[in-house]
């Protein structure tokens, strides 16, 4: 009877056992450098700017957050979008209120954020970090939140029901 010596796992890389193989990440060879700094991407690639819709090269884009290989994922707003962003909140916030007691959306009293109306320097209200980024996520318009609405009630009178009570302060 022959006896096989069970193997040391810790004398050999995770990588290499059969249950972890190492994984090659994806597209983590396309990168350029500015400077000093590791870039994802080639240089000689074109984005989109979400906001103004232009195709423009890399070098129009600002870093922004950091990948595993310690290159940087490239903002998806352009540098003079990015700019007219910062000065529409700087300029909506010289206009804001002091800081109300709760969420103007849900009255929670948690991470109040500035709200204002995109394009503009109109300031909207104080919002939790919950309600400003759902709103985001919704198109930021009142035809996104009422078709999320519709989608989580098919009932629309239902839906005209709550818009009611919510109206009337009554929101149990």
């Amino acid at each position: 009877m022959s006896y096989k010596k069970k193997e040391n796992l810790n004398a050999r890389p995770y990588w290499e056992r059969s249950y972890a193989k190492k994984q090659k990440y994806k597209n983590h060879e396309d990168f350029h450098y500015r400077g000093e700094i590791k870039i994802t991407g080639k240089e000689t690639d074109m984005q989109e700017c979400k906001e103004c819709h232009r195709i423009l090269s890399l070098t129009a884009f600002t870093s922004g957050s950091l990948r595993s290989d310690g290159a940087y994922y490239l903002k998806k707003l352009c540098r003079e979008c990015q700019t007219e962003m910062e000065a529409e909140k700087r300029e909506a916030r010289k206009n804001a209120p002091p800081k109300s007691e709760g969420c103007d959306c849900c009255h929670g009293k948690n991470n109040l954020e500035m709200d204002h109306l995109h394009g503009t320097s109109i300031f909207r209200g104080w919002v939790c970090r919950n309600c400003n980024s759902g709103i985001g996520s919704l198109g930021d318009t009142l035809e996104g939140l009422l078709q999320a609405a519709v989608y989580l009630e098919k009932d629309k009178s239902k839906i005209i029901e709550t818009l009611n009570r919510i109206k009337k302060g009554n929101r149990g």
